[in-house]
């Protein structure tokens, strides 16, 4: 069965069809054990990406992750908030897309709080030279919506804004 849906329709109020699949999906493979690739986009319209470890979906729909604070990326994201993130399971047969606004924090109590939700530092390499403190920035993505693609099966589900909204508030019916 061939079952291509790149966009499927939905009310504020009713979610799309599959998207909790989609969601479910994206919460299991961004969940901090497994890296993800983090697109940013340059003064020039170039895109960037890179390799990040160190992401938190507590509190969906968000995404946090840490950087440095004299990154590229921190740079991108305040000269340009659109970002995309991509995850795929252990055999790369099921690939989801991110894609949202970021934000930098600066707040130090809610710099703490993302902290410890992260489950793994080990791989934030940059705090081996980081000098001030706090020594990290924390990167927050509000996800607008989220593709996912099972490449094999020729498979491709969404879930656009309102039915985030609809899952993280659990009344949309």
């Amino acid at each position: 069965m061939n079952l291509t849906t790149a966009r499927l329709e939905s009310s504020p109020k009713k979610p799309t069809i599959h998207a909790d699949y989609v969601i479910d999906l994206a919460k299991k493979l961004a969940n901090g054990k497994r890296p993800g690739v983090f697109a940013t986009v340059d003064e020039y319209g170039a895109p960037h990406l890179r390799w990040m470890a160190t992401v938190s979906l507590h509190d969906w729909p968000l995404l946090f992750t840490i950087a440095s604070p004299e990154s590229r990326k921190i740079q991108h994201i305040g000269q340009q908030p659109c970002v995309s993130w991509m995850f795929s399971n252990e055999e790369m047969n099921v690939i989801i897309n991110i894609r949202g606004k970021a934000r930098i924090i600066t707040d130090g109590l809610e710099m703490q709080r993302v902290w410890e939700l992260l489950e793994d530092t080990s791989k934030a390499y940059f705090l081996n030279s980081a000098t001030d403190e706090p020594g990290f920035a924390v990167i927050e993505t509000e996800i607008e919506d989220i593709d996912a693609t099972m490449p094999k099966y020729d498979i491709r589900f969404h879930a656009h804004s309102a039915d985030l909204e609809c899952v993280s508030k659990e009344n949309c019916e």
